[in-house]
């Protein structure tokens, strides 16, 4: 009879998916949800977890993660689960120079399918969470391009990025360390429609930002008021909508990710009703925060692209709540205020005036993953932009089909990975630091309504109210399945 004892049972909650809300308790054995029920309370379980009052939720998954600065994946995975996320799904490739300045070691091999190897056996033994991967594609990559995408594709990494951020006036501009031509991105494009893989592209145009930035430079305009002129609505648009029509000729999906101006939403919609599979990714401070928080806060949130006005951020939560876009991502990147100064986590620095910094020598980066799930629900779904079961899509159930860890991953039906929070409506919390090394929080001060009090990866607890008791070298990476995306043919609907 003991086998028949389940690992846990989570009871007296309302389960929220995609379509509903349900009362109903969640049984838990070997990792996985063995049963969902109205009235489970006859089951025997070695754990019962009270969740009565509170909703139960599958986790959520951050599409948008870059573990290669200070924050690794030890104290990256530490601030995603801390905030309801199990699943990150990092950026990682033949972004070198990335990897000696922040000594990733994993990431010093010359072949890009041989760095994500690297990153997924370390990534296994140091993070709290479970994990995916999105390619990197950089201009190292151009002479085998040919072989690294079927590869990575084979490694179950079917899904890489590209930056549209090319250079043209200077070819030695460390940006071009990045990103690559447009001839280059036609051939992602190709190769994707070839071997059932996702582009997703960080859409600026790079010819035009690198000739107003060289122009505001030249003309002594380089405090943090010219960040926003420097990188206007229209470049990301262009981008977009050049984007698009190269993923249409070639056949292929498309995924603009960290998205910010209202002109994308337009473009979003007609290549949609074209027939283009393209997914639209916006993340949370482009949800709340505008160019008005940088003038005041000064460079701590410079990012790019840039934070916009409220015309923006309108349009972010309208695409949002009627389906153009499909996902939140959070864009982590730790930085610290020596890492954001003078691009070295040692590096000694002087707090610069406000008003005063030259924007242009500051990088570009947030820290954004441990309430970025908090964030969105105290601004939109208590605002009522949009609901707690579009609240689930966006974060979950989009993200888990677009990537093809569906229902692995996003959801909490029987076979499922028992992924999920216990999350109180009524909590409150002001945000502080997150618990990576960032001391620079882009929420800091925000009071926030609603909050994850326990976080389970496969069964297991990883943060109980407030403590982090889950293990490293337990985690596992999640490979996706071309055949099982929202872009497959029969593949998954997303919203």
């Amino acid at each position: 009879m003991s086998a028949q004892i389940a690992d846990a049972l989570v009871m007296g909650g309302l389960l929220v998916s995609g379509d509903n809300v349900t009362r109903a308790d969640v049984l838990i054995s070997d990792g996985g949800v063995r049963e969902v029920g109205p009235d489970l309370s006859g089951r025997d379980a070695r754990r019962v977890i009270d969740a009565a009052g509170r909703y139960i939720l599958p986790v959520g998954i951050d599409s948008h993660a870059h573990p290669v600065y200070g924050d690794k994946m030890d104290t990256f995975s530490m601030c995603a689960a801390y905030g309801g996320v199990t699943t990150i799904v990092a950026f990682i490739g033949s972004e070198t120079h990335r990897h000696e300045r922040f000594g990733n070691t994993w990431g010093l091999r010359k072949y890009n399918p041989d760095i994500v190897k690297g990153f997924i056996e370390y990534a296994e033994q140091d993070s709290y969470t479970d994990f995916a991967v999105h390619g990197l594609v950089t201009i190292r990559d151009q002479d085998d391009l040919d072989q690294v995408i079927p590869d990575l594709v084979r490694m179950g990494v079917i899904s890489y990025k590209v930056f549209m951020t090319w250079n043209p006036w200077v070819l030695d501009s460390a940006t071009n360390d990045l990103a690559v031509p447009d001839e280059m991105v036609m051939r992602v494009m190709e190769l994707a429609a070839h071997n059932g893989g996702l582009p997703m592209v960080h859409a600026e145009n790079g010819c035009c930002k690198a000739y107003l930035e060289t122009r505001y430079r030249s003309q002594g305009m380089t405090s943090i008021q010219h960040c926003l002129d420097s990188a206007p609505n229209i470049l990301e648009s262009e981008a977009v909508n050049r984007a698009a029509i190269m993923a249409q000729l070639a056949g292929s999906p498309l995924y603009p990710v960290h998205l910010s101006a209202r002109e994308v939403v337009p473009v979003l919609e007609r290549y949609t009703e074209l027939g283009l599979p393209i997914f639209g990714e916006t993340c949370p401070h482009y949800l709340t925060l505008t160019n008005d928080d940088l003038l005041e806060k000064g460079y701590r949130l410079k990012v790019a692209p840039p934070l916009r006005q409220n015309e923006d951020q309108d349009a972010m939560w309208q695409g949002l709540a009627t389906g153009v876009l499909n996902t939140i991502g959070s864009d982590f990147t730790g930085y610290t205020r020596a890492l954001k100064l003078t691009g070295s986590l040692e590096g000694e620095f002087v707090e610069p005036e406000p008003g005063h910094e030259n924007i242009f020598e500051v990088a570009a980066g947030l820290s954004t993953l441990e309430h970025m799930m908090p964030v969105v629900w105290t601004h939109g779904v208590n605002t009522g932009r949009i609901t707690m079961q579009r609240f689930v899509q966006v974060f979950s159930e989009n993200p888990a089909k677009i990537f093809g860890i569906w229902p692995q991953k996003g959801a909490l039906p029987p076979g499922s990975d028992a992924d999920l929070i216990i999350w109180d409506p009524a909590k409150r919390h002001v945000v502080g630091q997150e618990h990576g090394i960032s001391d620079l929080s882009t929420f800091e001060g925000m009071e926030l309504l609603g909050m994850p009090v326990m976080t389970m990866v496969r069964g297991e607890v990883v943060v109980d109210d407030g403590r982090l008791v889950g293990k490293q070298g337990t985690a596992q990476y999640v490979r996706g399945d071309p055949n099982a995306t929202a872009y497959a043919p029969g593949g998954p609907n997303v919203s």
